[in-house]
């Protein structure tokens, strides 16, 4: 799945009046599920045999650092011949998403070797999904099909951002699967894994929790919380949340200190 794209998947647009619904869970850490996963809710529909329309709602419930209607995005996909298609997406600014985002990219699938690799590359624009600069993404997508139930994908991942791509370089590889439970149904399952660069995935999604509590004076307050933003924003989903409270007493044991002295 990518933050910037409606559809959970590779898929070009479909036939006049296809449609299809998707739902999943996302880990970014398999051994704490319950705390750190998104439910995506995806929906799609193909206006005609060239333009697809679709939306995905990201849902936080399962992770402690997001809203509980975390991510939506809407988007479209416009074929160009039956192997080619470009895209749009516009993250809207609600839940974790501060600001908007726009998104624009080239898909394109061909037969090689036996079997069908997906290419995608696209832009992604505004605060919403850069901070800074242009993020940059490029998919490659060997498929292969296995027998009638299974078909199987490695996805191979590149992205980096054009302030400072060196720095940015995430390259990221995703085995994953498609089962066919019925003519309707299908799960796939994959994981991802870090392969180079500062910004790849940790390995198999194991991703280290850090929790800063800091007590400062009122006329202290907004300055520590501007230095914890600033030092924590990346300007991806899952950055964090600062929360402030009003404390009544602090007292420094050994001295006997109260209030601001004891700070």
């Amino acid at each position: 799945m990518s933050a910037q794209n409606y559809d959970l998947y590779y898929v070009l647009p479909g036939a006049a009046g296809s449609k299809g619904v998707d739902v999943g869970l996302v880990s970014g850490d398999i051994s704490s599920i319950g705390d750190v996963s998104f439910i995506p809710l995806m929906g799609k529909y193909s206006i005609n045999d060239k333009l697809e329309v679709g939306a995905v709602a990201n849902f936080g419930f399962l992770n402690d650092g997001a809203d509980d209607l975390s991510t939506v995005l809407v988007g479209a996909k416009y074929a160009m011949g039956d192997s080619r298609a470009v895209k749009l997406g516009f993250l809207v600014p609600t839940g974790d998403a501060d600001d908007p985002g726009l998104s624009i990219g080239l898909m394109h699938t061909k037969a090689l070797g036996g079997m069908d690799v997906n290419h995608r590359l696209e832009a992604g624009l505004l605060d919403g999904f850069a901070a800074a600069g242009v993020n940059l993404t490029a998919l490659i997508e060997p498929t292969k099909t296995i027998n009638d139930k299974i078909v199987g994908y490695l996805d191979i991942m590149i992205a980096t951002n054009t302030d400072e791509i060196g720095d940015n370089l995430g390259i990221d590889l995703g085995p994953n699967a498609d089962i066919k439970i019925n003519d309707t149904a299908v799960v796939n399952v994959g994981v991802v894994v870090g392969i180079a660069g500062d910004n790849k995935a940790d390995d198999l999604g194991f991703v280290p929790k850090i929790k800063v509590e800091v007590v400062v004076s009122a006329e202290h307050r907004d300055a520590a919380i501007d230095a914890i933003v600033n030092a924590a924003k990346t300007g991806n989903v899952g950055d964090g949340k600062v929360f402030s409270y009003a404390l009544d007493q602090a007292v420094r044991v050994r001295t006997g200190e109260t209030g601001e002295a004891a700070l």
